[in-house]
Formats: C-alpha cells, structure tokens, sequence
C-alpha cells in the first residue's frame, strides 16, 4: 500500500482512462496535442530514465510532475504530513497486508482554515518551482532524442479557485479560475523551453450556490506553438479564492 501517484507510471495510467468529454485541447487541436493524446492512450509510450518517458513512433518525450497548492511554512506541508500519518495508521491497523498493491487517495484534513490550507499564491509560488526545476533539464532531455517533442506532464493536486469582484459585486459575482490561461501559469511554462504540456487535473471541481455540479477539464493539452497573447487572461492574486470556501 502506499499513497497514489508515487510512481510516474501511475499519472499516464489515469490519464488514459478519461474520456474524450473530460478533455480539452487549448488554445486549439493540434497535430502535436493529437500525438500527445494518442500516446497516453496507446502502449508505445515507454517509461525510462530522464526524461520519464518516451514514445518513439510518436516522436515524443515526456517528463511528469506533481504540483500542488498547499503553502509550507518552514518547508512543512501540513497536507503531505497528514497524508503520511493516515497511511502509517492503515498500515499498522494491517490494511497494508490484505491490500498489498492499492494505491491511496488521501482526502485529509489537516484542521486548517481553508486559506492556510490551500491558497493561490502557495499554488504559483510552487508552480514556478517546480515547473522552473525541469525546465533547467530540458537541453539536457532533447538531447536524448535529437527532433523529438518535449512536454511535460504535470500532475496538479490543487483545488478550483474563484476571482472575487471584491467591493464591487456581491459574493456570488465570481469569475472562474481558468488555469491553463492564466498569464501568471502561462508565463512560466512557456519559459520552460518545451513544445507542449499535458496537465491533469483531477481534483478542481466547481459547485454552484445551488449545490449544481460544473465541470472542468481532467486533462488539458497545450500545443505551446499556438499560444499567443490573446491566450493569456490575466488575474488578480488578491482577489482569488479557493472554490472550497
């Protein structure tokens, strides 16, 4: 037993079981985001050492990463702290032994407000981080395969954000967080120096005042060859709030 998602095989693997409805291509489809795609669904993309995968038919190099939106004062993640406690309890009360092979989803619940928890600057502070690691390996990740494409495939453990109108609209006069535009999110990857991204997202969910569920991307493929300024929207990091409040 041990918590999901450790292993980089295990992204690709959900990845492949979405269905085409909880895709989408931005800013547009693609020849490049179709071969992505195809890949995380087919068995030619092979695990290796880095980059973390490739796909020779495709032409294609991937290296996958986890991001997430918790702050760490002092380098301490309350979530992940919590997360390994509740998976030494499983383990000692001996759910270990009769689930050997189970990977665990943890929702925990670390007794923090929500804004301690999880916030949007902690999200960009460690989006920058960790896409800004990789992107310092990517001359290194082409020349392992001279033509390929290079992409990467982050995991984002966050949760939905709202931007609130603040003094000027009511608390139900929101705007949506749409990630994978955001000028902040968008500045950083397309410093990375790579071709394309697959982003994942299975944890960002919208409710309604209502309780009506909305929808949102799982996967979104980005073709960085069609990205331009007026893909881009901007957001205000004051005004942005988990979708969780």
């Amino acid at each position: 037993m041990a918590l999901a998602f450790k292993d980089e095989r295990e992204i690709v693997d959900h990845a492949k079981q979405l269905e085409d409805p909880e895709i989408c291509f931005f800013p547009a489809e693609s020849d490049l985001a179709h071969r992505v795609l195809k890949s995380l669904r087919g068995t030619s993309l092979t695990h290796r050492e880095r980059p973390d995968f490739e796909d020779l038919p495709n032409s294609l190099l991937l290296e996958a990463m986890q991001v997430d939106d918790h702050p760490r004062p002092g380098r301490k993640d309350a979530t992940r702290a919590r997360e390994g406690s509740v998976l030494r309890e499983l383990r000692e009360a001996g759910f270990a032994e009769i689930f050997a092979n189970a990977s665990l989803i943890a929702n925990v619940n670390t007794q923090l407000p929500t804004d301690k928890d999880h916030n949007y600057p902690a999200y960009l502070t460690q989006f920058a981080k960790v896409i800004g690691d990789h992107a310092r390996k990517v001359t290194d990740y082409r020349e392992t395969r001279p033509g390929f494409d290079l992409g990467f495939l982050i995991l984002d453990e966050s949760s939905a954000y709202i931007e609130t109108l603040g003094a000027f609209g009511s608390d139900y006069q929101v705007r949506p967080h749409v990630w994978f535009a955001d000028r902040a999110f968008a500045e950083i990857i397309q410093a990375a120096g790579i071709d394309c991204v697959a982003w994942l997202t299975p944890y960002k969910v919208i409710l309604g005042a209502d309780g009506t569920h909305y929808p949102l991307p799982q996967l979104t493929i980005i073709d960085l060859g069609l990205i331009d300024d007026q893909s881009h929207v901007p957001y205000d990091a004051k005004r942005m709030k988990s979708a969780e409040l």
